[in-house]
């Protein structure tokens, strides 16, 4: 693993999944850690977890609740963290919510207004926040999106909308962020074994299942670990996963007829085994 000693790292959506679980290994770089989210409790336990980690025990590993969707929230924490911490050389941004999956006439204007304004404005707001005091050092930012962001998905209409934006938004903060020396990596993993899947399972219908079957399912390890590397490396695109970059590379190749279809064909099989259940 490439050394991250005397870097500062900062990571939102600290005290679960992928987020953790890049903490431990940033930790275990050498890198001091700040570990953001909302719930204090579970930021604490997060905490412990990545101070077993570290490499020395000089290294620093912090926690702070901030809400990423509330930008006041976000610009003041951030003001108090810049102070205390010092300004990050890698910020990545992981917060994210999936709690509506589910047929778009169920999804309300403020389910998919709360789901936007965590996975897309809780994003722009702490990039926004810490940008100028990561200029000077040449920071490296990451973007947690998802595969969801590359391919349409059934029940996705607020999350896969949430994700594809970000892409957008990446592609072009890219462009502004190169002449300054600063690099940016932007992540599209698959279903990746994380609590927000638990959100999603209430809601979730049997067609994005299905659909979401395809590509498989991925541990918060192997996630962090592809990620890490992607840090290391300078990579733009990181697509954690072979079958995930195959299915990827095949819809670049056949400008999506190809997933599109195998897409549809696994809805209406998904569609007659549940009429088949209901009969």
């Amino acid at each position: 693993m490439k050394s991250f000693a005397g870097k500062m790292v900062y990571i939102t959506g600290g005290s679960s999944g992928i987020g953790l679980e890049m903490g431990k290994l940033f930790s275990a770089g050498g890198a001091d850690v700040l570990l953001l989210a909302r719930n204090r409790d579970k930021l604490q336990e997060a905490a412990r977890a990545v101070e077993n980690s570290r490499l020395s025990p000089g290294q620093k590993i912090g926690t702070l609740s901030v809400d990423v969707a509330d930008h006041v929230d976000v610009d003041r924490k951030m003001t108090a963290a810049l102070e205390r911490h010092g300004a990050p050389d890698i910020l990545v941004n992981s917060a994210g919510i999936n709690k509506y999956a589910d047929h778009f006439e169920n999804i309300t204007h403020a389910m998919f207004d709360e789901v936007i304004k965590t996975n897309l404005y809780g994003t722009r707001n702490m990039i926004s926040a810490l940008l100028a005091a990561m200029k000077p050092r040449k920071g490296h930012i990451v973007i947690l999106s998802s595969a969801a962001g590359l391919f349409g998905m059934f029940g996705y209409t607020s999350y896969g909308t949430s994700k594809a934006a970000l892409l957008g938004f990446a592609d072009s903060l890219r462009y502004e962020l190169r002449p300054l020396g600063m690099k940016l990596t932007v992540v599209c993993p698959p279903e990746v074994d994380t609590p927000m899947n638990l959100d999603e399972a209430r809601t979730l219908p049997a067609e994005g299942r299905a659909m979401k079957n395809l590509a498989g399912i991925m541990s918060p390890e192997y996630a962090a670990a592809a990620i890490v590397k992607a840090v290391a490396k300078g990579q733009y695109l990181c697509i954690p996963g072979p079958l995930t970059r195959f299915l990827y590379l095949m819809h670049r190749l056949s400008n999506g007829r190809l997933t599109r279809a195998t897409s549809d064909a696994t809805v209406w099989l998904a569609r007659r085994k549940i009429g088949r259940t209901r009969s």
